[in-house]
């Protein structure tokens, strides 16, 4: 088939777990020998040779700032989400239906429940796969306490109101809906009648797993990564910071605390202080900063669906301690054995330092989380049948 994706953010770099997961879908579409045309915003720092090993044609335009405030706010009139209105532009839309008219995909798949708009004004929902991933509805729920940007909590503050009666709307209009977590199925399901969840798909996120993982580390090194746009990944960070790391420090005077991901806000770059914190920004090659940490910390509290970070920590035979509410989408998950699951601050910490001191729980526990990811998830096996209505 002829396969049009639409994403409101060029996927190269990837810089985020959102264009990791998408970028595999593509690639697993490729692999099955379909023909891929994307269709995207680009803003700075789009890589457009990355981009052309995996789409076979490939239609871009900038995304106006203005257009995006001017859009947000009528859609927020309209009792529409925020999000969608933020990536609305008519000059999308017509990109789009001049995409239609010229290559005539076979089959559609809108990356986020934001580019749904697109499809319904192209009337091209029947053939349609929406990429929902996680349900935002969930999510918003838990951003009451969050730290972090107060812009970013106060949207999504307006926007849970927002995207739940949307979702739904979503979900009985379209043959398909991605999620990669069945919790979040469930939690969706619940609200629907039998007949209207039956668009409810799980194709749950993989990794690339290293071909052999090192036994050498250093104990006092201790990762975190994440797209730092997210009010998700700055209220983790933060709380690690603040709560959890000083009891760390106590015990452990040299322990240093790194915080890997893209665009950082003016909080987490304020936490950097060259010792014990280190704020490093966007690293393009990840898995090389990451392959010598003691451990892989994941202390998030408002998320849905399954994180990458923990997928990539265990895929490359680091250890991760991580919240029980990111714990429960993976079953696969043994506290104790290939993780730690820690659900309060002295936990956590003493989970930590744990791992510190002993270096045959730290390996045995980074073997047994690579075995795990390696037999369980890749890519290939869980996205198998996604282009399928």
């Amino acid at each position: 088939m002829k396969i049009c994706i639409l994403t409101p953010r060029f996927s190269f770099p990837e810089c985020g777990g959102d264009l990791l997961r998408i970028n595999n879908v593509a690639r697993h579409l490729k692999k099955q020998g379909h023909e891929l045309v994307l269709v995207s915003y680009t803003e700075g720092g789009a890589n457009m040779e990355q981009a052309k090993k995996v789409f076979d044609k490939i239609y871009t335009i900038k995304r106006s700032r203005w257009n995006s405030l001017f859009y947000s706010a009528l859609f927020l009139l309209r009792r529409l989400p925020i999000q969608c209105g933020y990536y609305y532009s008519k000059a999308y839309l017509k990109l789009f239906k001049e995409v239609i008219s010229k290559e005539t995909p076979d089959l559609y798949v809108a990356h986020l429940i934001r580019m749904t708009p697109f499809l319904e004004q192209a009337r091209v929902c029947n053939k349609s796969i929406v990429e929902m991933t996680d349900a935002l509805s969930k999510t918003y729920t838990l951003t009451g306490k969050a730290k972090g940007s107060q812009l970013k909590r106060f949207m999504y503050s307006l926007e849970k109101h927002l995207i739940g009666s949307y979702e739904l709307k979503v979900i009985r209009r379209y043959p398909k809906v991605v999620l990669v977590s069945a919790a979040d199925i469930d939690f969706l399901s619940a609200q629907l009648k039998p007949e209207e969840s039956k668009s409810l798909a799980l194709h749950t996120n993989g990794v690339n797993h290293a071909s052999e993982i090192s036994t050498t580390y250093d104990p006092n090194k201790i990762c975190f990564l994440g797209n730092m746009v997210s009010l998700q990944n700055q209220d983790a960070a933060l709380y690690f910071v603040k709560e959890i790391f000083p009891k760390i420090l106590e015990r452990k005077p040299d322990a240093r605390f790194y915080i890997l991901g893209n665009n950082p806000p003016k909080s987490i770059i304020n936490l950097h202080n060259g010792k014990n914190v280190i704020v490093t920004g966007f690293i393009s090659e990840m898995e090389q900063f990451i392959v010598d940490a003691c451990m892989m910390v994941a202390p998030i509290r408002i998320a849905a669906g399954i994180q990458n970070k923990v997928l990539i920590s265990m895929a490359n035979g680091i250890p991760a301690i991580l919240t029980p509410l990111i714990a429960v989408p993976i079953p696969q998950l043994v506290d104790g054995d290939n993780c730690f699951v820690a659900g309060d601050i002295p936990t956590f910490a003493n989970r930590c330092i744990q791992l510190m001191d002993d270096s045959t729980l730290r390996n045995s526990m980074g073997r047994k989380g690579y075995e795990m990811v390696k037999a369980d998830y890749s890519w290939d096996a869980q996205l198998n049948g996604y282009e399928i209505i």
